[in-house]
């Protein structure tokens, strides 16, 4: 984790900056810490496809249904297809 910025700092920093940070920032109000900034990066297609053809070879046979049920008692369950399939028709719909 990235030593932290104050609201302060925030208010200065560009867009160009806040991209060069290395991760995760807390962003603090005196003591508090009262948010936490998390600057986007590109993805590499390359580490994007073998982290979608890892999670499929984990996934395959497991009954998404059941897994989805006995998650929703911890809350709201994400249902995205992560396969790469659908992510391949996410990036031609673009």
């Amino acid at each position: 984790m990235n030593k932290p910025i104050s609201i302060r700092d925030l208010q200065k920093m560009s867009a160009k900056a806040i991209e060069a940070l290395d991760g995760p920032t807390p962003v603090k109000a005196g003591d508090r810490t009262v948010g936490a900034l998390f600057p986007l990066k590109k993805t590499d297609p390359k580490k994007l496809r073998a982290v979608l053809l890892r999670i499929e070879k984990l996934t395959k046979g497991r009954d998404h249904a059941a897994d989805d049920a006995a998650l929703e008692q911890f809350g709201p369950v994400d249902k995205t297809d992560w396969s790469l399939a659908a992510m391949k028709r996410a990036k031609r719909r673009k």
